[in-house]
């Protein structure tokens, strides 16, 4: 049990330094300037788009920008992995709600795989409460 736990803590530890490497590096390919963001923002009519980075083989950083999924982007996602067909609707998701970004992240499988796992994280469940009146 112990040594599960190390293996764990370790690799927590190579994850938040790979995270902290992203971070500091300048200008990914791919990357907007804040001029460039704000007028694809005005462009897209959204207050946020969302900045993943991703690192390839020869570690470079690349830049991609995505517009948080809908109900509707998910519930396509959900149709496809009824069929079995989770790879494609991960793509059709990728596709559908990326404006920008490094076209790099469009060939390379492995950050576009990083990508879509990132994407998925961006749509949040919320708590509700009900409350009788």
């Amino acid at each position: 049990m112990e040594r599960i736990a190390m293996k764990d803590k370790k690799q927590d530890v190579a994850e938040n330094q790979e995270i902290e490497a992203i971070e500091t590096i300048v200008d990914p390919i791919g990357y907007l300037s804040d001029a460039e963001l704000n007028a694809l923002k005005a462009q897209k009519g959204t207050k946020y788009i969302h900045e993943i980075v991703t690192i390839d083989d020869d570690e470079q950083t690349h830049a991609t920008y995505f517009l948080k999924p809908s109900l509707d982007h998910l519930q396509v996602l959900a149709d496809y992995a009824k069929k079995g067909e989770e790879m494609v609707g991960l793509a059709t998701l990728f596709n559908t709600c990326r404006v920008a970004g490094s076209p790099e992240v469009l060939t390379d499988d492995e950050m576009k795989a990083s990508a879509y796992k990132a994407l998925a994280q961006l749509f949040k469940r919320r708590e509700a409460v009900v409350k009788k009146r």
